[in-house]
């Protein structure tokens, strides 16, 4: 058994089943009703992105503006939280599925960790100089062990590993999934320090989860968590290359199939 199955983090029914923003077919992404209706529902793990308000409130978005998910218009760094609180976090997706009166509301991280105790989060760190006001976030709330920080920007990820001193689980940079795919393919170059590699099926119309690829990360001590997956034989394809975890906008469906799967 490799590493990164030894890790709190990493604990959970097999495979991991990680809902995408919370399950962004079911219910409004990285709001309090997703990470409820996660808690809800049993998951282990929620994935999520992270920015910053005006006044150093770190809490769950993925765009730097408001517009694509609620009737606010604005950059993210531009609102204190206060005002945050006031917008209808779910306003699109409830239009979009002709529901009407309901809202729920942006989360801040420190909620997320301490009301929702014991899921694990999936931190994707989305805007630069926040890493040391996250690191003390999960700190503060005694979450070090069912956190793990990723970014696609190497720069991010570095520095949070830098100030945690890599005693928190990180997911590769995009950086480094280039060099575990180049190492699977030819020779061992390179050595992977993180705890989990997350990444897509294709890759700019390229093809990059093999079993050459699994087998590889595997004996590196790491975990392969693939994003994101919408289709059932897609899902069946990743569970039978060996994948640990599966990102995706269906949680409650693909859960039941992959138990029937392991069954």
């Amino acid at each position: 058994m490799y590493e990164s199955s030894t890790l709190p983090y990493f604990e959970g029914e097999k495979p991991l089943i990680i809902p995408h923003r919370g399950g962004m077919d079911l219910v409004p992404e990285n709001t309090y009703e997703a990470v409820k209706f996660c808690y809800d529902n049993n998951f282990s793990h929620f994935e999520t992105d992270l920015r910053i308000s005006s006044d150093g409130v770190v809490f769950l978005h993925h765009d730097p503006t408001l517009e694509r998910t609620t009737n606010a218009k604005g950059r993210v760094r531009d609102y204190i939280w206060r005002d945050l609180l006031q917008i209808n976090a779910g306003e699109k997706f409830y239009e979009k599925r002709n529901i009407y009166g309901q809202r729920t509301v942006f989360i801040s991280l420190e909620e997320a960790l301490d009301k929702f105790y014991p899921m694990h989060f999936n931190l994707d760190l989305k805007q630069g100089g926040m890493a040391k006001k996250v690191l003390d976030i999960i700190l503060d709330c005694k979450a070090s062990s069912r956190v793990l920080v990723s970014s696609f920007s190497p720069k991010r990820l570095e520095e949070f590993r830098e100030l945690n001193k890599h005693n928190i689980a990180t997911s590769a940079s995009v950086k480094e999934n280039i060099y575990a795919i180049f190492n699977s393919r030819l020779f061992n170059l390179f050595r992977l320090n993180d705890h989990a590699l997350q990444i897509p099926i294709k890759w700019k119309g390229i093809r990059v989860l093999t079993r050459k690829l699994v087998d590889y990360v595997h004996s590196q001590g790491m975990q392969v968590h693939v994003w994101t997956i919408n289709d059932i034989p897609t899902l069946r394809d990743c569970l039978l290359l060996g994948c640990d975890g599966i990102i995706t906008d269906r949680p409650i469906e693909f859960r039941e199939i992959a138990q029937q799967l392991y069954e």
